[in-house]
Order: C-alpha cells, then sequence, then structure tokens
C-alpha cells in the first residue's frame, strides 16, 4: 500500500477517489494497474523509482522487446 501512495504522489500514476461504505477507495485505470506491475517488478530486481518507471514506460510502449 504504502508502494501505491508513493507512485501517485511521484505522479507515475493516478487513480479516482470513489467511497465504498465508509471507506474511501482509489480505483485505477487498467493502463496504470499494468504500470504499477511492470514498476514493483523493476523495483524487486533493485532498480531505483525513476529508473523502474522509464523501464515499465519502455516495456509498455515496445513489449516486443522486453
Amino acid at each position: 500500500m504504502d508502494e501505491l501512495r508513493y507512485l501517485e504522489k511521484k505522479g507515475y500514476v493516478t487513480s479516482l477517489r470513489s467511497r465504498l461504505k465508509q471507506r474511501e477507495v482509489r480505483l485505477f485505470q487498467d493502463e496504470d494497474t499494468a504500470k504499477i506491475e511492470l514498476i514493483i517488478k523493476y523495483r524487486r530486481q533493485g532498480y531505483t523509482w525513476d529508473t523502474a518507471h522509464k523501464k515499465a514506460l519502455q516495456e509498455m510502449a515496445k513489449p516486443s522487446l522486453f
């Protein structure tokens, strides 16, 4: 969860806020969900947040290269 907040704070992804009963929840579009998965994948490989974000964008633009 902290990772999602950080990604939003940095502007890497955006979410829509919605109320679900008493809670506010964040909804992500499919593209942002894919971007989050890729960024986390690259972070787990040891890349910095900025580099992981750049690599995620590159992979999303040209998935055949990865």
